[in-house]
């Protein structure tokens, strides 16, 4: 049973406590489950485990750490965490949901395309980074599925 199911207008998926508050475009929904199931429960319910995802992720992108999830395939369906998932308070960010990213002290201040702001602990070098590992999985994998049509 998926609580949630991610789609184009999530996102982040954000964990509080052991609850978790999705920011989708138009929308803020809590769920009584914790991120990292939500995150496990959609790429199983998209044919995979969150862990199947993070193996791929690492063998496609040659990194360790922080790696960014391939949730969906036909809609080539990316999140990044913002620490690692190991972490009870991970946070997960659609990289296509991301206008801007401010620097302010310690945290960063995102901008979503939806014009609402969330402040992250995390600096915009980290964010800035999984943005551009996010990229280039999403290249990659579109370059193999458009080498197979």
């Amino acid at each position: 049973m998926i609580d949630y199911e991610i789609n184009d207008n999530t996102y982040a998926v954000i964990a509080v406590n052991n609850k978790t508050k999705i920011i989708e475009k138009d929308r803020v929904v809590t769920v009584d489950n914790d991120a990292y199931k939500i995150m496990d429960d959609n790429c199983k319910y998209y044919g995979s485990s969150y862990l199947g995802r993070l193996q791929a992720g690492k063998i496609i992108l040659n990194c360790k750490y922080k790696i960014p999830i391939l949730v969906e395939e036909s809609n080539v369906l990316i999140f990044f965490p913002i620490k690692s998932s190991l972490e009870k308070d991970c946070c997960w960010l659609n990289p296509n949901s991301i206008s801007n990213i401010e620097q302010d002290g310690e945290n960063s201040v995102v901008t979503f395309k939806n014009g609402k702001k969330k402040i992250f602990d995390v600096s915009k070098y980290s964010l800035e980074n999984q943005i551009f590992k996010s990229s280039k999985l999403e290249s990659i994998i579109y370059r193999r599925i458009k080498k197979n049509n």
